[in-house]
């Protein structure tokens, strides 16, 4: 059995919205983390395209049993592709502006887990044996961003509000849901093919951490824990205390000094679910 333990889910900015969802419902689990708006207005009308879709994912996957969890996030895809047409109609748009999220979600099986993987959320596992599970990714997205922005000197200006780093992102974000490209969850219901499958055999009791990249930055990013150390701190201090560690870190090198980023603090979303 599949139970909840914890969650949370921080803004990164807390004057806006927080594109990060995340939900569980019949044996199954995921997190999603709404790919940053690159423009200035959202074709949905809401606060941001990318919690449209992150958002309108998550009542997808709440709502309705399928055959498996690559079928409910067909399903979604569909169900949200068909949503955003009618909305932008005939509206000429860019490929950039469409919306995507990374998704991740796993359900309970006799063995343990399986699971769909797309874009950067990231899982971590801990099972009764003292094994430990990594999954999620690419694992080397952290050090991408890293280095992407370290490339960009100016601090004077936000990151985000460069037009040369903005286009640099246009141009990477049109590159993505394609045949031979890495794919996110996206419009297209041919992600649901695309995504990543992988499943473990797990000794129960044991413990999962589902995590968004703002999270998971504690340890691909900061390298404040290891995989083990951060489910372990999970169990043992609780999220919401390494939600704080986590803004506290990002507070002491605001301007990216230490670790570049394009941003200072990132939607943060992590599930703490239990094997039984």
């Amino acid at each position: 059995m599949l139970t909840f333990v914890e969650s949370l889910s921080l803004a990164g900015d807390r004057a806006k919205q927080n594109d990060d969802a995340f939900g569980f419902a019949g044996g199954s689990a995921w997190v999603l983390d709404g790919a940053t708006d690159l423009g200035d207005a959202p074709l949905m009308g809401g606060p941001s395209d990318a919690a449209w879709i992150a958002h309108f994912a998550n009542a997808c996957l709440h709502h309705g049993a399928c055959d498996s969890i690559r079928e409910a996030v067909r399903r979604a895809s569909l169900y949200a592709g068909a949503a955003f047409m009618q909305r932008v109609g005939a509206q000429s748009y860019e490929r950039w502006q469409s919306p995507i999220s990374s998704l991740l979600m796993l359900e309970e099986t006799e063995a343990g887990i399986a699971a769909l993987d797309l874009g950067d959320c990231r899982v971590f596992a801990l099972d009764a044996a003292g094994a430990v599970f990594v999954a999620g990714g690419p694992a080397d997205a952290a050090n991408d961003e890293s280095t992407l922005a370290a490339k960009q000197t100016d601090r004077h200006e936000p990151l985000l509000r460069r037009a040369d780093t903005i286009g640099m992102l246009r141009r990477m974000r049109a590159e993505l849901n394609k045949p031979g490209s890495r794919w996110t969850f996206c419009l297209d219901p041919a992600c649901a093919d695309q995504a990543r499958a992988f499943s473990w055999v797990i000794s129960r009791p044991a413990h999962l951490l589902l995590m968004t990249d703002g999270f998971s930055a504690l340890a691909d990013r900061y390298r404040a824990y290891d995989a083990r150390g951060l489910v372990r701190a999970a169990l043992d201090k609780g999220v919401h205390e390494l939600g704080r560690e986590l803004r506290a870190i990002e507070n002491a090198d605001e301007a990216g000094a230490l670790h570049p980023r394009f941003k200072k603090s990132d939607d943060a979303t992590a599930l703490l679910m239990r094997l039984i």
